[in-house]
This record gives structure tokens, sequence and C-alpha cells, in this order.
């Protein structure tokens, strides 16, 4: 197994940084979360079928077809000498999608996190103050941080482990496009209350995250075919 290098640990390490002060020592969150709530409407999105259905139901299924053909990618590779030319990437890309989304999604009941639906800043039963790992008396634990949603596009960032190591540049737009795919799914969420906008951003640094540590887990810049 690869070491995962220091310049990269050291990115992802500043990133979680600045993250925790802009959001621990600002109200960004909630002046956010402000614009889309009225009081006795609740939030703007709430109810809107695009956002309920479209990209909550038919978005995500998307996403798991995406995986999907991805590790049917990975066994022609393993059955196929013809297929078998950058069997490692796909195996990595394959790999990172499963595992970042599956983080998430086990992070998200361990945070106790509520959303901003269940706070009573915005009509709910809960405190505003997070209570991490931890529920409030009478009111059902959180659990919407990281944001879970938004990994139909975040855990998207495999796919650009298919050019990492290969070509810088495809590697960068593959990731960024991912991230504005999954940041306008992490929106809509937070139109609808789901979410603030800290919760998408974490699930993006958790997404990512676990992408390099496959990258250089598998290291499938090294393959040779």
């Amino acid at each position: 197994m690869s070491a995962l290098p220091k310049r990269a640990w050291e990115s992802m390490l500043l990133l979680a940084v600045a993250l925790c002060l802009v959001f621990s020592l600002t109200a960004l969150d909630y002046r956010l979360a402000d614009g889309y709530y009225q009081s006795g409407q609740g939030f703007a999105g709430r109810g809107n079928w695009w956002l309920d259905t479209f990209s909550h139901v038919w978005l995500k299924r998307a996403a798991i077809t995406v995986l999907a053909l991805a590790w049917l990618r990975v066994l022609a590779g393993r059955l196929s000498p013809r297929w078998r030319p950058g069997s490692r990437r796909w195996l990595a890309a394959a790999l990172a999608m499963t595992t970042a989304p599956a983080l998430v999604a086990t992070l998200k009941p361990l945070s106790g996190v509520q959303c901003p639906w269940d706070l009573q800043r915005y009509g709910g039963a809960a405190l505003d103050h997070i209570y991490w790992f931890s529920g409030q008396l009478g009111v059902a634990r959180g659990g919407c941080f990281p944001a879970g949603h938004a990994t139909s596009g975040f855990g998207l960032f495999g796919l650009a482990l298919l050019w990492l190591g290969r070509d810088r540049k495809v590697a960068w737009i593959v990731g960024l496009s991912v991230f504005a795919y999954g940041a306008a799914l992490g929106w809509g969420q937070q139109m609808r209350g789901a979410h603030f906008l800290s919760h998408t951003l974490w699930s993006a640094w958790v997404c990512w995250a676990v992408c390099l540590a496959v990258f250089y887990w598998l290291r499938p810049d090294r393959e040779t075919n």
C-alpha cells in the first residue's frame, strides 16, 4: 500500500481547517438558510417536484447506474484480455465511487446533527445549537451531517481517477465538473431545508479524501498492461 503523499495530506488538512473556521466563526449557514425560509410557509424548495423527485430520486438512480457500469467494466477486465488495459484505473474509480457515499452514509447517523428543518429557528423542535454525537432531550437524534444526497454527485469524483496521474488537465476538468454537479444537488437540498452549506462542502471533502486514499492505495498510474 502506497502512503498518501505529504502534499496531499497537507492540502486536505488545510481544507478541513478552512471549513471548520469559516462555519464555526461565521453565521454563513444560517444566513443562507434564512433566505429560503419564510415563517408559516417553510422552506421554498420543499414540495418542489424537481427537488423532491427528479433530483432526489431520478438523479440518485442515475448515479447508481454509473456505478453499476463502472463495476461491469471492472468485471469485463477480469474476464476478457480485450478489456484488461486500464482495469486498475476502473477498479480505483468503482471502489472510490462505492466507498465514498457509503462512508458519508455511515457518518450521518453517528454525527447526530439535525437538519435545518428540524431546528426551532425554522419551525422544528430542536435547539439551534449543534449537538455533535449526542441527541437533545425530547428530540429525535439528527442524522444530517455530512450531506447524503450530494454524494450522488460528489461520489462521482472517482471518475477523475481514470485520468489522475496520466492527464492532469482532464482529471481537473472531470473533478471540477463533478464538484459543480454535487454542489448543485446540495444547493437543492439547502433550498428544501434538508441541509446547510457546510453539510454539502464536508460531504465533498469526505468523498475526495476517499478518492485520494483509493488512488494512492491502488496506484493505477503505475499500471502495466
